[in-house]
């Protein structure tokens, strides 16, 4: 018999009708998470885009992540559960949507928010929350008090959820978990519109096995509450196993899921304790689970043991379904994981400070068992049909229950009896502040009671925020550190000496050339962190042999071309440094030569040194000295000085104007809603190997801005520079057909641009190349050299573009075609130039 009570509260509305499953989180790692929701199969691509919350709380999801797809049936409707895993760039709080083909499926709701994990070994505080034995409706689809639980944990500002098993019922099915459209009997009853949904968007999950949906090939517990980078992390266990055949059992597929993660100071580790009801063999599912997971030898046990062997100084809080202590005659304690050679046992052996379970739909805090061993919480009243609590036992400090057959309360210990179930229904609320826990139950209707605070006493954890790593020639070292308590004391020792009484920030001077270990331990009431945190450096000052052969030549009036050869016996060379002048022009890595950007008609002399991963400097190299020639004249050039187009052989939509000039009086505009404004120059020759360059400043623009164009005797296309919607410069290649975009934002006012086409030989190899130099400085992203260009030769040159239907605002100054580099004129002629 299902007895619930109170208004449901409503859930979220607005979602495109393609949403089958609002998003909801999972998998909370350090900075990853996982977003998951779930559609209908009209498409077949997903992506989820998130965005960093700002200083003054606004958020645009902008960054795209893709999402895998996973058929599944939900009842006998197909559809699509996607998981789009999330690395995030920092910690902080984040902003999504998510889509299906484009469509965003959040439709008029806003984007929702999460918080990133706390990070391992901070001090700051935290909450989360704890349920169980959740997700069951009525024979109308219904449960209010499951509804308000779930609107309470929504309002609870936990950083994250984790529950102890029986996540929906009656069989933990795709029909129980169910989805936003479908209703009645055992359905929806956590992807319903009131259930998990309402805090599924905001509270990322963890989810412990129950004996409900255990069983079978296709475990939805697995397939929904996805949590591979926990798994991964910790090397737990998330997948279908067979199991056989312990106590006579027969051979059966159980889930394994086992797994731990941090969060702060906190080592948590999601356990799997539950067997199949009905495979019982010569004994009970207690006795079966136990053996099957808990002996010396399983898989789990092993695991387990050697996870809480290599985290020995934090807090550490286990999470299972079968009760250790439980005071319900139904779900009663599991002897079979008590006592100091059991679980129980091997828990408390290695720092576990409070254990919590379900599988008994009551709330029960128990005293420790003995002296060192852990609390423990039994919290099964998520939603599932609730049960009396009683006969009591001397260990259950308070417990309640309620009988929906008799409508009335029970308690045990100081708790006094429940007058309706909804104060039964509960999860718990735990805050973790350094060492001390408050764990504060909270009913379906927000009410709080039993709140317990406990302060641990545990070694603390020990960690080194910064300081030197790998190699550096600094004798200097300095350490900042900190503890997971921040009453701690520290004691410091370098290169295995003495630990003495230290403070961060703590720096040594006057390092010697070798390897060093620092080392720092933090003590808090007289318990001293076991494990020390250790930084490893290695201080290096004898510089690298120096390079040699050094010599300069000049291939244009813009351009010197450096080359040397690299020092022998040099095994930790990182690059090399390149002296113009006397003073530092470039660093490059492990290559020998170089190309230095100059201005018509200079004199300069050059050194080049070696640089060694410590960040040693060679002896240079050199000097050697060059002078670049002056510049050759172009075979057509036209800054626009004659007050009109007279000097091009056609133009469109440009207009000479001496409003925005770079060089001289006179540019021209080609400002437009209808695209198509261009000037075209038939050249007097053609030419296989030729520059253009032209000055530009694209005053405003909302499509893409077509600058540079060649073409051939005939007019047709060979290829053409541009600066596309987002701002970023281009290179269309006719030939090929193909478009690359760099990363280079030339942004407003004047810029210098040229572009070099050699055509390919006459045998069609690929032995053309295209250069293109911006302000002077060659873009290496759109240049390249032995590839396919076309082989007809340049015929005419254009600046702008014939295209119609496009909106900009440019100008243009000191066009010019030549046959070797034409180099930079105006307000770009400075720039990057010595």
């Amino acid at each position: 018999m299902l007895t619930f009570a109170g208004p449901a509260t409503a859930g979220p509305t607005g979602y495109n009708s393609h949403l089958t499953r609002a998003p909801y989180l999972t998998d909370l790692v350090g900075r990853h998470v996982a977003i998951n929701y779930a559609t209908d199969r009209s498409a077949t691509s997903g992506n989820i885009e998130y965005g960093q919350v700002g200083a003054s709380g606004s958020c645009t999801p902008s960054v795209s992540v893709a999402a895998s797809r996973t058929a599944i049936s939900v009842g006998t409707v197909r559809e699509y559960q996607w998981t789009a895993e999330v690395d995030l760039p920092a910690d902080g709080t984040y902003c999504y949507r998510v889509y299906l083909k484009g469509t965003d499926l959040l439709g008029t709701n806003a984007s929702p928010r999460f918080t990133t994990q706390v990070p391992v070994g901070s001090t700051t505080p935290f909450t989360f929350d704890v349920l169980g034995d959740w997700g069951l409706v009525d024979s109308s689809g219904t449960n209010p008090d499951q509804a308000n639980l779930m609107a309470q944990i929504a309002a609870s500002g936990a950083r994250f959820a984790v529950t102890v098993g029986d996540n929906g019922y009656p069989n933990g099915n795709q029909i129980n978990y169910g989805d936003l459209q479908q209703t009645g009997a055992s359905t929806s009853a956590i992807f319903g519109p009131n259930f998990w949904t309402v805090p599924a968007s905001t509270t990322p999950i963890f989810t412990a096995a129950g004996n409900h949906g255990l069983s079978g090939t296709s475990h939805t517990d697995i397939t929904t509450w996805t949590q591979a980078r926990a798994v991964s992390t910790s090397g737990g266990r998330y997948q279908n196993d067979v199991y056989c055949c312990v106590n006579n059992t027969a051979s059966s597929n159980y889930a394994s899921e086992w797994y731990a993660f941090d969060a702060g100071n906190v080592r948590i580790y999601m356990l799997d304790s539950a067997w199949g009801d009905t495979n019982r063999g010569t004994a009970t599912p207690y006795a079966n689970d136990a053996a099957a997971h808990f002996a010396p030898g399983d898989p789990e046990y092993q695991w387990l043991l050697n996870d809480l062997q290599s985290h020995t100084s934090q807090l550490k809080f286990a999470f299972s379904h079968y009760p250790l202590y439980s005071d319900n005659h139904t779900e009663s304690s599991d002897t079979y994981l008590q006592g100091p050679a059991n679980l129980e046992g091997l828990l408390a052996k290695y720092g576990v400070n409070i254990v919590f379970n379900g599988h008994a739909h009551i709330y029960e805090r128990n005293l420790p068992s003995a002296t060192g061993m852990p609390i423990t919480y039994v919290t099964g009243g998520g939603g599932g049909t609730l049960e009396p609590v009683g006969p009591c036992s001397a260990f259950d400090a308070y417990g309640i229950g309620w009988s929906p057959t008799r409508l009335t309360g029970s308690s045990c210990g100081a708790a006094p009896r429940p007058v309706a179930a909804a104060a039964v229904y509960h999860f718990l609320k735990v805050t973790v502040a350094g060492t001390q826990v408050t764990v504060a139950p909270t009913d379906s209707l927000g009410d709080t009671f039993d709140v317990q605070t406990y302060n641990f006493a545990v070694p603390p954890d020990t960690y080194i925020d910064s300081g030197p790593t790998g190699v550096s020639n600094n004798t200097t070292a300095t350490f900042t550190f900190h503890a997971t308590d921040d009453s701690a004391t520290f004691a410091c020792s370098l290169d295995g000496g003495t630990a003495t009484p230290c403070t961060s920030p703590v720096t040594y001077s006057g390092l010697t050339s070798q390897q060093h270990t620092f080392a720092v331990a933090a003590t808090v009431g007289g318990l001293t962190d076991a494990s020390p945190a250790t930084a490893t450096f290695t201080v290096d000052t004898a510089p690298p042999p120096s390079p040699s052969g050094l010599s300069a030549t000049t291939p244009s009036p813009f351009e010197v071309d450096l080359t040397w050869t690299a020092p022998g016996g040099a095994a930790d060379l990182v690059g090399y440094r390149i002296y113009r002048d006397g003073t530092l022009s470039q660093t490059v890595g492990l290559v020998t030569s170089a190309s230095d950007s100059v201005s018509v008609g200079s004199t300069h002399a050059y050194l080049v040194t070696a640089l060694d991963a410590a960040g040693n400097e060679s002896a240079p190299a050199g000097p050697v000295s060059v002078r670049t020639p002056t510049a050759s004249g172009a075979v057509f050039s036209d800054g626009f000085e004659s007050g009109d187009l007279s000097a091009w052989t056609s133009h469109r939509g440009l207009v000479v104007e001496r409003s925005i000039v770079d060089d001289g009086t006179f540019a021209a505009e080609g400002n437009t809603t209808t695209g198509a404004t261009y000037a075209k120059e038939t050249l007097p020759a053609t030419y296989p190997d030729g520059y253009a360059r032209v000055a530009f400043d694209i005053v405003a623009q909302s499509s893409q801005v077509n600058l540079l164009r060649l073409r051939d005797s005939s007019g047709a296309s060979l290829g053409y520079v541009y600066v596309d919607a987002t701002g970023r410069l281009g290179y269309h290649n006719d030939a090929l057909g193909t478009s690359s975009t760099s990363s280079v934002v030339p942004g407003t006012g004047w810029h210098s641009l040229e572009l070099r086409r050699l055509a390919d030989s006459s045998s069609g190899t690929a032995s053309g190349a295209i250069q293109i130099w911006l302000d002077n400085s060659l873009v290496g992203a759109l240049s390249s050299t032995g590839i396919d260009t076309g082989g007809a030769p340049i015929g005419a040159m254009q600046i702008g573009e014939t295209q119609t239907g496009r909106t900009y605002d440019v100008v243009f100054d000191a066009a010019a075609f030549g046959t070797s580099r034409l180099g930079p004129v105006g307000s770009a002629a400075t720039i990057g130039l010595p």
